[in-house]
């Protein structure tokens, strides 16, 4: 693990390959260890970074309510430290929502983006929504987060045969920092990335498991606010489709990543 420190705290991150960057943003509650398959997989191929966002991981604690613009500015803060500009940035979940504020805020950052079982804005426009928000809250401040981590794991993991995995993400999940998840959390009802987003002239391409929380009308729906987008669906995969369906997602990430590794025009 390799450790930078930036203008909102320190920053935990692994940074192996060769080849053109690649910089992977996990999802709410996880870290850069989530993406190990992928991490195994890409170093034959690119040079990949992942970075645990700060509140998650090894990175800065949170300890005061913050927006989704501020933690998309630290991952922007990291690209330029590292120097990794213009890189392929590839987000799951709240990182797919990084990525999105990013191509809002700093397109110039990003040579192309993938966003996986993620949106582009995060609206409370109805009272199942809202539900939805104070049952997580409520659940994360009276019975904890190894309460929670077990729900989610559950949903994440159905099968049977997936017992493994449920058993390793609930302590992950678990093992977060209280007051930095109840942070992060709020940061994202009511954000949106839109429409600045969908003006980014970058390569962006959306990958959805055939059973992610949000249905594939819904995405087939902000597709059409986007820029030289296009929709992936990887079959038998919910949310957490980098450790569900490591090796379609692989796949879709090499292919588009070899893609868009041509050097750029001086």
């Amino acid at each position: 693990m390799n450790y930078l420190n930036l203008p909102n705290g320190r920053f935990a991150y692994i940074r192996q390959g060769r080849g053109v960057p690649v910089l992977l943003l996990h999802g709410l509650g996880s870290s850069l260890l989530d993406w190990q398959p992928q991490i195994e997989h890409l170093t034959q191929h690119c040079e990949v970074v992942a970075v645990d966002v700060r509140g998650h991981g090894q990175s800065e604690p949170l300890r005061a309510p913050v927006s989704m613009a501020e933690l998309a500015g630290d991952i922007a803060d990291f690209i330029r430290a590292l120097q990794i500009a213009p890189c392929i940035l590839v987000g799951i979940s709240m990182g797919g929502m990084l990525t999105f504020q990013l191509l809002a805020e700093h397109p110039e950052l990003v040579r192309a983006a993938v966003v996986i079982n993620s949106a582009p804005s995060f609206p409370v426009d109805s009272w199942k929504v809202r539900a939805q928000i104070w049952l997580r809250l409520g659940l994360v401040r009276l019975l904890g987060l190894p309460t929670l981590a077990k729900v989610l794991a559950g949903k994440l993991f159905p099968k049977p045969e997936q017992q493994a995995l449920r058993e390793l993400i609930a302590e992950r999940i678990a093992s977060n920092d209280r007051t930095s998840y109840l942070h992060a959390m709020r940061a994202i009802p009511g954000w949106s990335a839109l429409p600045a987003a969908g003006r980014a002239q970058v390569p962006l391409l959306v990958i959805s498991g055939d059973r992610d929380y949000t249905p594939l009308d819904y995405k087939r729906a902000y597709l059409g606010q986007l820029h030289n987008a296009r929709l992936e669906v990887i079959e038998d995969s919910g949310h957490a489709t980098p450790l569900d369906q490591p090796q379609q997602l692989n796949r879709l990430l090499q292919a588009f990543i070899a893609e868009h590794s041509a050097p750029l025009p001086a």
